[in-house]
């Protein structure tokens, strides 16, 4: 689904820009083409470098312009996919390891996996549930440390989960 809306993005994005460039020379056709005053260093008025560059050089430059940032923005949407899906993935393997525990399987305990955009950041696992002791906190905790240290090398377990002693009897 989302590489469709990929897809989607990209080509709005490519078609605004061809239809932008191809009213770019119906508007200047419509400008004067007059000399004007003199204009350089004998003046007072500021010279400008690209008056009387080519529309080519800077239909060219435009293009190569909104390219650069189409490629760049495509690669940022790929990227921040990709982060998600291996969030995803980490989180699915922290959830089914603590299913194979016999003693933690019941227990109202859910992973939250945050990856950064860049890489040098570590991974934040936030664990969120209620827990009857605090035994059973430390095995979860270890749990999911076991689980992430297999997939990462650099992660952070944030410990949201709450010591709630009735707990025991929805766990059983």
């Amino acid at each position: 689904m989302r590489s469709g809306q990929t897809a989607r993005v990209r080509f709005d994005i490519l078609a605004v820009m061809l239809v932008l460039c191809t009213l770019v020379p119906i508007a200047w056709a419509q400008t004067e083409n007059t000399p004007g005053p003199p204009v350089g260093p004998e003046t007072d008025a500021p010279t400008m470098p690209w008056v009387g560059e080519s529309s080519a050089e800077l239909i060219v430059i435009l293009l190569s312009i909104g390219v650069l940032v189409l490629v760049a923005g495509t690669k940022a949407i790929d990227l921040k996919r990709k982060r998600e899906d291996e969030a995803v993935r980490l989180q699915a393997q922290i959830s089914d390891a603590l299913l194979r525990d016999p003693t933690l399987a019941s227990l109202p305990v859910a992973p939250t996996v945050h990856f950064p955009v860049w890489r040098r950041s570590p991974a934040r696992i936030e664990m969120y549930g209620q827990i009857p002791t605090a035994e059973l906190r430390q095995a979860v905790l270890h749990v999911a440390e076991e689980e992430a240290s297999r997939l990462l090398a650099a992660f952070h377990i944030h410990d949201r989960m709450a010591i709630v002693p009735s707990a025991r009897a929805r766990a059983a």
